[in-house]
């Protein structure tokens, strides 16, 4: 039998009043040791439930993988993307961010896939989200004038829907308009709906509706701030 062991005969066949002292301070230790556990659980899980992201270009590229918590939903207003604005142009302007398919010079009826102003304006991506006063009346004429159907506001939003779709992705908080794609083609369905002329202003409104989501969305950011 060894040292060890003879030591742990001695403390086991007679106890000594030391032996209590130290087995009460391991358990003091222990119940420490424990406290702390629970303390780092109940952290986590707090955290779990944050919210973190501030939807600028760089933190989209670092990913989300090792993040704890809920990522904030990502969008832009349509002002932020005006020519007035030197963030939302720069943004435009990185095709490392929005790809030249949907720069602002490129045609707004091209991109879309519809007639929605007259071909001979030329009316582009920039135009439409910088509001000028264009013309909306189209060759074939069921479009009726914008301030008899909000036909500028739709195509004002319509632009910022497809770049938020595009810099953000699933961050965009619109359901089932997180790609460039799916938003040409909701507009693109909304412009060609059949029917009335009325009808067909009922379901541009209705897009217009879906993707007005600025003042409705709580915690929403755009690249940096808080959104509203």
């Amino acid at each position: 039998m060894n040292e060890h062991d003879n030591k742990s005969s001695v403390e086991t066949t007679t106890p000594q009043a030391g032996g209590v002292d130290e087995a009460r301070r391991r358990i003091t230790r222990g119940g420490a040791a424990g406290a702390g556990v629970l303390i780092s659980v109940a952290s986590r899980s707090a955290f779990g439930t944050s919210t973190w992201g501030t939807c600028t270009g760089s933190e989209l590229a670092s990913g989300n993988l090792s993040r704890e918590g809920t990522a904030r939903p990502c969008g832009c207003s349509p002002g932020y993307w005006k020519s007035s604005n030197p963030n939302g142009t720069a943004v435009w302007n990185d095709p490392n961010l929005i790809p030249a398919t949907y720069g602002p010079n490129q045609s707004f009826n091209t991109v879309f896939g519809v007639t929605f102003f007259k071909t001979s304006d030329g009316v582009t991506l920039r135009n439409a989200v910088d509001q000028a006063k264009l013309p909306y009346q189209q060759p074939s004429g069921w479009c009726p004038t914008n301030k008899a159907s909000n036909m500028q506001t739709v195509a004002f939003h319509a632009v910022a829907a497809l770049l938020n779709a595009q810099f953000y992705g699933s961050r965009y908080p619109v359901t089932g308009l997180q790609s460039p794609t799916a938003v040409i083609t909701a507009f693109r369905n909304a412009f060609n709906t059949a029917g009335t002329i009325t009808d067909k202003i009922n379901a541009l409104n209705a897009f217009l509706v879906k993707v007005d989501i600025y003042a409705s969305t709580p915690d929403l950011w755009c690249n940096g701030s808080p959104e509203n």
